[in-house]
């Protein structure tokens, strides 16, 4: 089972900074998960929201603010980081799975200025992600080679055909899906159509003993997890102790 830090090591360090990505690999990840969005000086930065007041403090959005002004804020004591400082901190054989944020706010050229980044920096070991499907669209019509995973939340839940259908023409690496997707309608019939199209299945929102185990029943590929020492020790240690059952 790959097991990727999501958002670095978010259930012990503050989420998307270095040290919460340096943590996961410190603590036996296999790589970390992380979301892009671009400043208003152009800088591909690392945050989950559009607006940095939960994880920074500052009511402010990302794309008004240039990366000086974001760095005057810190979350126990670290500063947002860029892209490119992640992928230079993390060794070349750690997984990156980098979530595209155009979802809600759509930023001009993100998709290709995060190409031309990894491409730089061992392509092969990037996954791109996003629940914008039609950012991964436009990815894939510049770069027939890299790694697309399909996110899935609730609205595409309501809608597989049309993402499935969707995700062979482009040639998706993988189904980023949540845990709760266990209880839509036509979810087994889901997963034998990844199976049966060579794509992966990784599950996000993994975090508790009964959702790995829910993980390694369905044959995942990957799980994406805040609780980073809970899986390795599930996964690679064999370790089921009363300690970890949450």
């Amino acid at each position: 089972m790959v097991i990727l830090g999501h958002r670095g090591y978010s259930g012990a360090y503050p989420e998307n900074t270095l040290l919460s990505f340096q943590k996961a690999i410190e603590y036996k990840a296999d790589g970390v998960e992380l979301d892009v969005h671009l400043s208003k000086d152009g800088e591909m930065v690392v945050c989950h929201d559009e607006d940095m007041y939960r994880t920074y403090g500052k009511h402010a959005l990302i794309k008004d603010e240039t990366l000086n002004e974001m760095r005057e804020y810190a979350s126990m004591g670290q500063r947002i980081p860029t892209l490119k400082e992640v992928f230079e901190i993390l060794p070349t054989s750690a997984i990156i799975d980098v979530e595209i944020k155009t979802n809600i706010i759509h930023y001009k050229d993100l998709e290709k200025n995060v190409l031309s980044l990894i491409n730089d920096n061992n392509p092969t070991r990037v996954w791109l992600s996003s629940f914008n499907h039609s950012s991964l669209v436009k990815i894939r019509e510049i770069d027939k080679n890299v790694k697309l995973g399909m996110l899935f939340g609730e609205e595409h839940l309501k809608t597989l055909k049309e993402s499935m259908k969707l995700s062979l023409k482009i040639g998706v690496f993988s189904y980023n899906i949540p845990t709760y997707a266990a209880s839509v309608e036509g979810f087994d019939d889901f997963l034998i159509f990844a199976r049966s199209n060579g794509v992966k299945i990784v599950f996000w929102d993994s975090n508790t003993v009964k959702d790995f185990d829910f993980a390694q029943k369905r044959e995942a590929y990957a799980i994406i997890t805040n609780e980073v020492e809970r899986a390795v020790n599930f996964f690679k240690r064999g370790s089921r102790d009363e300690k970890d059952r949450f």
